[in-house]
């Protein structure tokens, strides 16, 4: 049981459990296809091409997360969750390389190929573990890997160079998306109608906003 879980609703004879997780659930995956569909025309540049695809997986596995994992969690079963968390890991894998492609030109084709390469050993040991464990906690630590580790270190040194806004906005996403974290984390919600996991999913959505306004913006700089 998930503290202060939204009670279940039923319309008509269809039972919805965590109603307000699953509406906020989908705010964040219509903000994540927007971004997409925004986006995937805006540059043919490898790096705007990954983190477009970051927003359309991003999306993909949150209403896989929303409709299984939360509002018919009781006719699918909890191991149904496996499927959001692994396309999580997929998603969050192209936010890695795409800042690697976006930031070659500042770290050198050597040390790209070398954080590349630990990059998929990465991605597969997070595969590894979320069958071993079967836990959401490792999404949020290859999550946690990716954004803190690699995305915002490697976009500071392109936005310290060229001052970049996709390179900021990109931090400033990260930025929201570890509030997003901590809430879940700590339980930080507000009762039974607004919860830990609701409050998570505000901020994620502007974490991606973030995320995207950075993405649309890059064809206005110099790189």
């Amino acid at each position: 049981m998930i503290p202060f879980q939204n009670p279940t609703i039923y319309i008509g004879g269809l039972r919805i459990d965590e109603p307000i997780t699953v509406l906020t659930d989908l705010i964040f995956c219509a903000v994540c296809f927007y971004a997409y569909y925004k986006s995937k025309r805006i540059s043919n540049i490898k790096a705007i091409k990954l983190y477009s695809l970051f927003f359309l997986t991003t999306g993909i596995s949150t209403l896989i997360a929303a409709l299984i994992g939360h509002a018919f969690l009781y006719h699918f079963g909890k191991d149904a969750k496996i499927y959001g968390w692994v396309l999580g890991i997929f998603s969050i894998s192209f936010s890695l390389f795409a800042v690697l492609n976006h930031t070659k030109s500042i770290i050198g084709n050597k040390n790209y190929k070398t954080l590349r390469n630990l990059s998929y050993l990465e991605i597969l040991f997070s595969l590894i573990c979320t069958f071993y464990f079967w836990s959401f906690i490792v999404v949020i630590i290859h999550t946690t890997f990716s954004f803190l580790f690699m995305v915002v270190p490697l976009e500071y040194l392109k936005y310290k160079k060229t001052k970049s806004q996709l390179s900021l906005y990109m931090i400033y996403g990260v930025g929201f998306m570890l509030i997003a974290a901590l809430c879940h984390l700590l339980k930080l919600g507000f009762g039974i109608w607004f919860n830990h996991l609701d409050v998570s999913h505000v901020f994620m959505t502007l974490s991606v906003y973030s995320m995207y306004f950075g993405v649309k913006n890059f064809k206005t700089i110099k790189h």
